[in-house]
């Protein structure tokens, strides 16, 4: 394992594992690949630990990326819309931008409308990583660390974190997690990949068939954060326990949709172990299955577009992809859910998701 460097040894593994340096606007960045003997492939940055691709095959043995990434990569420096980065230090909205911990008060910049969102102005997705590398005949592994600072963004803490991004012969990508903190802080990490399983971004999102293990989701106030109270899911537009279209019922009239101009909920998932989601499309037959030990899944339709333009040069129309994110409930007024995101110091924050690629 060497830091910011690919050994001749860890290429010459089976699963490959190889970089190139990018220039972004005069900031030198390295894209680091992962790829199995299958030919499946992951590419992220070291900046803001950007997913740019995860290149799956269809069932003709077609391989395309099935995450949203920019035509010009200097886009990914503002990246609006978060493709494909990791949120922190708490990812959704934190109402009024404000929580109160260990009896002192925090007040966060408010970058959506009234509320905090998605880390604040210069969350994790804006930030530089030390990286390094490891392989092995069945597996391959980035490692992306940073510490952030006490007060960094308005959170409390000196806040070490680890990201791992891996790749397996099993076509299965996973993302762990790791934090410690030196004093009480707030910590809910997600990743913000933008999916289409057609690798057409072209083509509407809606025909993707979806399921979530749920029985619950979030309400939602006018300012798209959680009130505190869980509606059950079952008989409404939010009821994924079957695999359905995800387009079915998105123009119901449900005051829940009308909020998020589409889904842009948390859903509480089912205890235990198994697949939380499964997302497919049936045309090209491409699946994806997460499992997950956190306890929420944000399903977000891609009900906006703000002009990017995407890879194939063309500008990025809505509701061509759809965001899994798999977190913490986000945090409501009056504190509602902080509890999920409270890290206590010396204690050790961990988190773990599979998405595992096939085809039927």
């Amino acid at each position: 394992m060497m830091e910011g460097k690919l050994s001749e040894d860890a290429v010459r593994q089976c699963m490959k594992a190889y970089s190139r340096k990018l220039d972004l606007e005069g900031t030198e960045v390295h894209e680091i690949t992962l790829e199995n003997r299958a030919g499946m492939k992951v590419t992220a940055l070291d900046f803001g630990c950007i997913i740019t691709g995860i290149y799956a095959p269809d069932r003709h043995g077609n391989f395309k990326n099935v995450v949203l990434s920019y035509e010009n990569p200097d886009d990914y420096l503002s990246n609006p819309a978060y493709f494909g980065a990791l949120i922190g230090r708490t990812s959704g909205r934190i109402k009024d931008g404000t929580f109160t911990l260990s009896g002192e008060t925090f007040n966060l910049a408010l970058n959506y409308g009234t509320n905090s969102g998605q880390g604040g102005r210069e969350g994790f997705d804006k930030k530089r990583y030390s990286f390094s590398v490891n392989t092995s005949e069945s597996m391959a592994a980035m490692v992306f660390r940073r510490t952030s600072p006490h007060l960094e963004e308005g959170y409390p803490g000196n806040l070490q974190i680890a990201v791992s991004y891996s790749l397996s012969e099993e076509n299965v990508f996973k993302i762990s997690y790791k934090a410690v903190s030196d004093s009480d802080t707030i910590v809910n990490l997600t990743n913000h990949s933008y999916f289409n399983l057609s690798g057409d971004f072209s083509r509407s999102i809606e025909n993707h068939l979806l399921m979530i293990a749920s029985d619950h989701y979030a309400e939602l106030d006018d300012t798209s954060a959680p009130t505190g109270k869980l509606i059950e899911t079952k008989g409404t537009p939010f009821d994924f326990n079957s695999m359905k279209e995800i387009g079915r019922d998105i123009a119901d009239e449900d005051s829940q949709l009308f909020i998020g101009k589409g889904y842009d909920h948390p859903f509480v998932l089912k205890e235990g172990t198994g697949v939380k989601a499964r997302l497919w499309d049936r045309e090209t037959g491409r699946f994806m299955e997460i499992s997950t030990d956190n306890r929420a899944l944000v399903l977000y339709s891609q009900n906006y577009a703000q002009g990017q333009v995407i890879a194939g040069g063309f500008t990025l129309p809505e509701r061509v992809s759809a965001a899994l994110e798999v977190q913490r409930l986000p945090i409501g007024k009056d504190g509602i859910f902080l509890e999920d995101s409270i890290l206590k110091q010396g204690e050790t924050f961990r988190s773990n998701t599979e998405y595992r690629f096939g085809i039927l």
